[in-house]
């Protein structure tokens, strides 16, 4: 008879003779042909045949794993929890494996991976060690630092078009919390260090951020804390005429500069066909030549170039401004102010507000080098 279900072998009955009996020989052959069945039904250990059903394995630990070999007897296979199976290598954990994806502890070498992505597309821990190639704007969301764990990485080609990489609730990107734009053509790789992330950016200048608005008074960013030095560039086309401003921040945007004499500024410009040399103090820095125009054919407003360093040191923070624009009916003044803002605090955000709260249409690219 062959084994039951727990594998366990019983011989037929009538198989056991007592001393002096003359044995029957249909018991007797049944016995040595049901031997011969379960011989056949073993598994071969010269793997000259396959088994025909799953071969249940123990549970195994990781310092004994269910699956290894002769000669090393901790390295192997075993199950770690339920839907969880894991590999070991000399008593230690290398990957584990499950429904929700590979997980990996040290460093993974040969191919990489390489993923299209034509949308928005959360990041995950399967993900790790690849390349996700986006052929459309879109954002990548990133999934909790801790659910990923520390040592994921994952590479950001922008391909075609930017990519806003969103980190996941209050996490941060390189300390900073707002998503980290990847511009088109570029190619950044995000590190998990199991509590936020941080990118290697090729070069010193980093995008922190692109502001687009299309009737706002003003354009805000915070958390700034990590930059020493900022690039703004943009355009701003008020609805009606006014002045744009620029003014900072000591507490992250919950106030911001309110007091005259806070700015010292110095202004060369052109304006038609008369140059002028201005200088002065204010509560905030006026970037252009008297009020900006909004003309329905799009030549009014302002392009603009602002750098300021020793941002977020404790001195005083000196900025240059280059600018061009409409001043006026058909006055196109372009010019350069440097200013200081006084006071040796290390300031953390900022705002472009246009004067009187008149609404316009903005494009502000802004970047930052760290230190």
């Amino acid at each position: 008879m062959p084994r039951n279900s727990s594998g366990v072998y019983s011989k037929p009955a009538g198989t056991t003779p007592s001393v002096g009996q003359v044995i029957d020989p249909v018991p007797w052959n049944a016995l040595t042909t049901d031997l011969g069945n379960e011989i056949t039904n073993s598994l071969p250990r010269d793997g000259s045949a396959p088994m025909t059903a799953p071969l249940k394995n123990a549970d195994g630990t990781q310092a004994l794993p269910s699956v290894t070999f002769s000669s090393d007897i901790t390295t192997g296979m075993y199950r770690k929890a339920a839907g969880v199976i894991a590999l070991v290598s000399g008593g230690s954990e290398i990957l584990n494996f499950s429904g929700s994806g590979i997980d990996v502890n040290g460093v993974i070498s040969g191919r990489i991976d390489y993923v299209e992505k034509s949308g928005n597309y959360t990041a995950l821990a399967a993900d790790a060690g690849s390349t996700l190639r986006f052929t459309a704007a879109a954002t990548l969301s990133l999934t909790a630092a801790a659910t990923l764990a520390a040592g994921w990485s994952v590479s950001v080609f922008s391909y075609g078009g930017d990519v806003s990489v969103a980190p996941n609730g209050t996490e941060t990107i390189n300390g900073i919390a707002t998503p980290l734009v990847v511009k088109q053509g570029r190619t950044v790789t995000l590190y998990s260090d199991g509590v936020g992330f941080f990118v290697s950016v090729p070069g010193a200048w980093e995008t922190i951020g692109e502001n687009s608005a299309s009737a706002a008074a003003a354009v805000t960013v915070t958390n700034l804390s990590a930059f020493k030095r900022l690039r703004i560039t943009g355009y701003m086309q008020p609805a009606t005429a006014a002045q744009l401003l620029l003014r900072t921040s000591v507490n992250n945007g919950s106030s911001f500069d309110q007091n005259n004499g806070d700015y010292t500024w110095y202004a060369v410009y052109g304006n038609g066909t008369a140059a002028a040399s201005v200088n002065g103090t204010s509560t905030a820095v006026g970037v252009g030549a008297g009020g900006t125009t909004n003309n329905a054919d799009l030549t009014g407003g302002i392009q603009f170039e602002i750098t300021m360093e020793n941002f977020n040191k404790g001195r005083s923070t000196k900025g240059l401004i280059t600018f061009g624009n409409i001043a006026g009916s058909n006055n196109f003044a372009v010019g350069t102010i440097q200013f200081l803002r006084n006071g040796i605090i290390a300031r953390n955000a900022f705002q472009l507000i246009t004067a009187g709260a008149v609404n316009a249409f903005w494009e502000v690219l802004v970047e930052g080098v760290r230190g």
